[in-house]
This record gives structure tokens, sequence and C-alpha cells, in this order.
């Protein structure tokens, strides 16, 4: 399935926040809240608004693109190699108890809102 407008990114951006508030009023309400799979549908959200703020800039595959995906990886690495530290000293030093399917989650959710967020910064700066 290929998303070719700026609409329809907007559209599922509604719907994952739609299932985020669902997820967070039931996990309130029967007091089964998981904060990990509440922040994993909050980060697919931030995903689908994100790219439809950046679809017209890259739908466009030129210089400027290419420079504001290299710079956005670039930076986002030194984040997610903090990330991966915090959360090994956070484990270590029991500040946190994450299993490993949780750390992950995290990671992935971070590593997801850092890109997307980069991304942003550097197409309205360049």
């Amino acid at each position: 399935m290929k998303i070719s407008s700026q609409r329809n990114f907007i559209n599922i951006g509604f719907l994952f926040v739609f299932i985020f508030i669902a997820r967070l009023f039931v996990g309130v309400l029967n007091d089964s809240l998981s904060v990990i799979e509440v922040i994993s549908w909050g980060t697919l959200a931030y995903l689908s608004f994100a790219s439809g703020y950046l679809y017209p800039q890259f739908k466009i595959k030129d210089e400027r693109a290419q420079l504001i995906r290299q710079k956005g990886m670039f930076y986002s690495g030194f984040f997610i190699i903090i990330y991966l530290i915090l959360i090994m000293l956070g484990n270590r030093y029991e500040y946190v108890s994450l299993n490993t399917v949780d750390a992950l989650q995290l990671l992935i959710s971070l590593t997801i809102i850092t890109i997307f967020s980069s991304w942003i910064v550097f197409s309205r700066k360049y």
C-alpha cells in the first residue's frame, strides 16, 4: 500500500490518536495500564503526523531532502547511543525495572520520535 498524499498521513495519525486514547482510557479503568504499550501507540501517531508534515518536502528527491535525511540520521545516532546507555544504567542500578521486550519497545519508540523530530527540525532549518 502506497500512501500518496499528506491528507492520508493525517487521517492515519488521527486513527492512531483514537487508539492511543482508547487504550489509555481502558487501561486506566481496568487498572492494567501498560505504559510501554501506550507509548508505542503514541509513537505511531507521532510518526503519522510527522510523515504528513514531511511528505511535501520528501516527495521531491532532491539534494535538500537528502541533506535533511543524512543530518537527521547522523544526529539521531548520538541520541540513540545516549538512550542505550541510560536504559542500561537504569536497569543496572535498578532505577527502572524493564524486561528485554519492554526495553526494546521503549528504545524503538524513542528512536522513531528522535529521527522524525530531527528531520522536522532540519527541514525548517534548510
